[in-house]
């Protein structure tokens, strides 16, 4: 009877000690929070400044190694790199850095590696929040210059400087020297004409309001002076151009230009904007200046060119399967795409010309991509940047920030264009003599083209 009860009392303890059963839905959860969930508005509040100690280089240098390694989706278009030697090397470059600044620097030349406009260092908010204004001069390369195309300045000592002068000095250093030195090791891109436009466009003149810089110029007769320029202040410095405006040039052709599909109150404007848009006999669509944001917002306005469904184009996104280090397999890549279906009730059936330069980016390739794909009508102008995708963002010591593209986008024939750039229908480049004459050649070229397609159809 005692064995008995001894064996019912052993029954009653494994029964109330039973082992759990697996819980899918908790392992996935659990898994997931182990992945960092970037807080941008921590970015972008101030952090206490502290000098960094040897761990956290170290540590920092590890995390972006390893969220490119895992989640990088281009490493196939740098094929020579070996991405573990390489940090291998950056170890003792970031152990040797004294400063914040200086590891940043070093973190932003390890990434520059993976030649990818949309996988780079940002450093801390508190090394940039300062840096809210620009030199009043856009400055683009032009024939192998460094040409001045616009002087937004309302200071009259500074208006001197005019449209078609050559940059040839920043703060007395030659600008060739200057750039190598303080720019070139930590810039992030894709393409030739990516690297060189960053450079121009967004790299040379930001700055502190207020403060100065001498700048020296080469009129376009051959003489040099040199001024001093001040700051000027900006609300958006990479969204300082308006977001879209409207007008009507001779012929009745529309011109509009979009410079960034990153606010959704684009499409809102866009459709403010659509009854004096379907008056006109033809439409140019400018996104030369148009550094991308939420891909949507394009593919709102293509979807008013037709009234057929048409491709967002194809992505590749890479899936990693730890097992498979074992069993063979370790990865596999999955090709996405979107059908995108017009709305509208009233469709733009006149001819269309899209407009890009190096400066289209992103979402703006995206937009050209599949414009292209619905032969709408012609690209006329510069290769895009060669740069789109989905980045990742995560946190680094002293509160700086790292991106890696995790989203390999072409068009939906499985034309390649990151890395490369879109390549336009006519190419048309801007020359010096056009700017000094106060020209947009490139707008030009669209003008011309559409009064030749009018005659073509009124000869036929």
């Amino acid at each position: 009877m005692k064995q008995l009860f001894i064996l019912l009392a052993t029954c009653f303890s494994l029964a109330a000690f039973a082992q759990k059963k697996f819980d899918s839905a908790t392992y996935v959860q659990y898994n997931e929070k182990q992945w960092e969930q970037f807080d941008f508005a921590s970015f972008m509040a101030p952090h206490p400044e502290h000098d960094l100690v040897l761990e956290e280089k170290i540590a920092g240098l590890g995390k972006c190694w390893s969220e490119a390694k895992y989640n990088f989706a281009n490493f196939d278009l740098v094929p020579s790199l070996n991405w573990d030697s390489l940090y291998q090397s950056f170890i003792p470059k970031v152990m040797a850095t004294e400063t914040t600044l200086e590891y940043y620097q070093v973190l932003q030349n390890f990434y520059q590696h993976l030649r990818d406009g949309h996988t780079g260092i940002n450093l801390p908010f508190s090394f940039f929040k300062d840096k809210n204004a620009i030199v009043p001069l856009e400055v683009r390369w032009i024939e192998n210059k460094a040409i001045v195309i616009e002087n937004t300045s309302n200071i009259k000592e500074e208006q001197v400087i005019k449209p078609g002068m050559e940059l040839v000095a920043f703060n007395g250093i030659e600008l060739k020297e200057y750039i190598q030195k303080n720019i070139s090791p930590y810039l992030h891109f894709s393409t030739p004409q990516d690297s060189i436009d960053r450079i121009y466009r967004y790299e040379l003149f930001p700055g502190t309001a207020g403060r100065e810089v001498n700048l020296t110029f080469k009129t376009v007769s051959g003489v040099t002076i040199t001024k001093t320029l001040k700051y000027k202040s900006v609300e958006k410095f990479w969204d300082r151009f308006p977001l879209v405006s409207f007008k009507v040039l001779k012929g009745n052709i529309g011109y509009l230009q979009i410079n960034s599909f990153n606010e959704q109150k684009l499409v809102a404007l866009f459709d403010s904007l659509y009854p004096s848009i379907a008056t006109t006999k033809a439409l140019i669509i400018d996104v030369r200046n148009n550094g991308g944001g939420n891909g949507n917002n394009g593919f709102e306005i293509l979807g008013c060119l037709t009234d057929k469904p048409f491709n967002q184009g194809k992505s590749a996104i890479r899936h990693y399967k730890p097992v498979g280090r074992s069993w063979g397999g370790v990865e596999t890549t999955s090709i996405e795409t979107y059908d995108w279906k017009p709305y509208k009730k009233t469709i733009y059936t006149a001819p269309v010309v899209v407009l890009t330069s190096a400066a289209t980016y992103s979402a703006a390739e995206d937009f050209t991509s599949v414009y292209k794909s619905m032969h709408r009508g012609m690209v006329i102008g510069e290769p895009t940047g060669g740069s789109t995708g989905q980045p990742i963002l995560f946190s680094l010591p002293g509160g700086g920030m790292g991106r890696v593209c995790a989203k390999r986008d072409f068009f939906y024939d499985g034309t390649e264009f990151v890395g490369v750039g879109i390549q336009p229908d006519i190419v048309v480049h801007p020359t010096v003599k056009g700017v000094a004459a106060g020209k947009d050649e490139v707008l030009d070229a669209a003008v011309q083209y559409l009064q030749a397609q009018k005659a073509i159809a009124v000869t036929k």
